[in-house]
């Protein structure tokens, strides 16, 4: 009895491999995956970017919000404000709905009820403000206006190389001096301001038609 009791556990035993065995080989095999893919995408809130040129900071842009694409090398921000660092010391500052950097060419493009000011009664407006790093280069495109004291400049394009001291004006370009306010605000108080006319192209085959240069430092 005792014989029998020790073989019929031994066979279960068997069986019991055996089915082990079975339920193993039957499994399917799922890889497992212990690579987990990045982000490509990354936002923040309450961000500054900042560059600088050998150790000296050139602008930085403060954003509520911000998003990084790794793809595109991009990165998008809304409710812009910014500052420009010119080498006298003076600071431009700007305000803009959004903008974008990119990281590969280091260009900035803000547009969106654009308004910069060089804190000496010096300001810009305009719809679209594109910095151009390799060319340190400022370019203001769409209703142009620029203002200081009594002096009211308007454009479809403004270039500046040196930092707010002087625009080059393009296309329907006009200068106003003289002005006590904005011409749309009092026409009236406005008619003894006198027009600066535009440079005709035909007496300097190397300008541009219509345009006109702004010194933003006379004053």
């Amino acid at each position: 009895m005792e014989n029998k009791t020790k073989i019929l556990i031994g066979v279960l035993v068997i069986l019991f491999v055996c089915l082990v065995t079975w339920v193993v080989r039957t499994t399917p095999n799922e890889p497992i995956d212990d690579y987990i893919e990045p982000p490509t995408v990354m936002e923040y809130e309450n961000n500054t970017l900042v560059e600088e040129k050998d150790g000296v900071k050139i602008w930085e842009i403060t954003t509520d919000k911000i998003r990084i694409d790794a793809n595109t090398h991009r990165a998008d921000f809304q409710n812009v404000k910014g500052k420009f660092y010119k080498e006298d010391g003076k600071v431009l500052e700007l305000t803009a709905i959004q903008g974008y950097y990119d990281q590969d060419t280091r260009n900035i493009h803000i547009e969106g009820d654009v308004v910069m000011t060089d804190g000496e009664g010096g300001k810009l407006e305009t719809v679209h403000l594109d910095w151009l790093s390799n060319e340190e280069l400022m370019i203001a495109t769409e209703d142009v206006k620029i203002s200081k004291d009594d002096m009211r400049a308007f454009a479809d394009r403004a270039e500046s190389m040196n930092g707010f001291q002087k625009f080059l004006l393009k296309g329907n370009a006009r200068i106003l001096k003289g002005v006590k306010e904005d011409p749309a605000e009092n026409s009236a108080e406005n008619s003894t301001a006198t027009e600066k006319p535009t440079e005709n192209p035909a007496q300097n085959s190397n300008a541009d038609a219509n345009s006109n240069e702004v010194n933003n430092s006379e004053r």
